[in-house]
């Protein structure tokens, strides 16, 4: 990127400082009561309530990056002692990417924090991005890391080549991949898809 680039940005982030700032000097102390009593109330009907699950949950947020990421399930709870944690059942997902893509997310359970948004999913979790599907026990989402983590009895397919390791780390900026095994002594196993008359 060019210099221009990099001082617009900087101008950009300075600005958002100061306007941050201000709101938590001037703003900040009356939403703090304001957001207390809302979570009393909402901890106070799921505590009385028959069932505490809250069926077909969904949320949806975007980043200063211009990617989205919207997570729904069948049904779901929020910890009366952590607030910011979602429990959730049946989940599916997807993270919209500034560049158009799209990445398709499915597990049996999720917890997810709805202040910095990162996501834990667990459970036969697939990923579905473009060709390319990886099934898994767990997969964490990291908003501030711009990085998918998926580990425990991972596998990996696409039209070329099929792999089986412990864990795939995946930069959502960037796109660069690292396969990792837990044993340095065992080896990635890998097959090839593509059929080049010898087989």
């Amino acid at each position: 990127m060019s210099k221009k680039i990099y001082i617009q940005f900087f101008l950009l982030l300075l600005i958002l400082v100061i306007i941050a700032s201000i709101y938590s000097i001037y703003f900040n102390k009356n939403e703090k009561k304001y957001s207390k009593t809302v979570e009393e109330n909402i901890s106070k009907k799921i505590i009385k309530g028959s069932d505490d699950l809250i069926s077909e949950m969904k949320y949806f947020t975007e980043d200063n990056k211009g990617n989205k990421f919207e997570i729904k399930s069948d049904n779901g709870f929020i910890n009366p002692d952590q607030s910011n944690i979602i429990s959730m059942n049946e989940v599916e997902a997807i993270f919209y990417l500034s560049n158009g893509e799209e990445i398709y997310i499915n597990s049996d359970k999720a917890r997810y924090n709805n202040v910095n948004n990162d996501t834990t999913f667990s459970g036969s979790v697939e990923m579905n991005y473009q060709d390319h599907k990886i099934n898994a026990e767990n997969l964490d989402l990291s908003f501030e890391n711009n990085l998918v983590t998926l580990y425990d009895k991972v596998k990996y397919k696409s039209k070329i080549s099929n792999l089986t390791a412990d864990k795939i780390l995946i930069n959502l900026i960037n796109k660069n991949t690292k396969i990792q095994m837990n044993d340095e002594n065992s080896n990635i196993l890998v097959r090839s898809n593509l059929d080049n008359g010898n087989n």
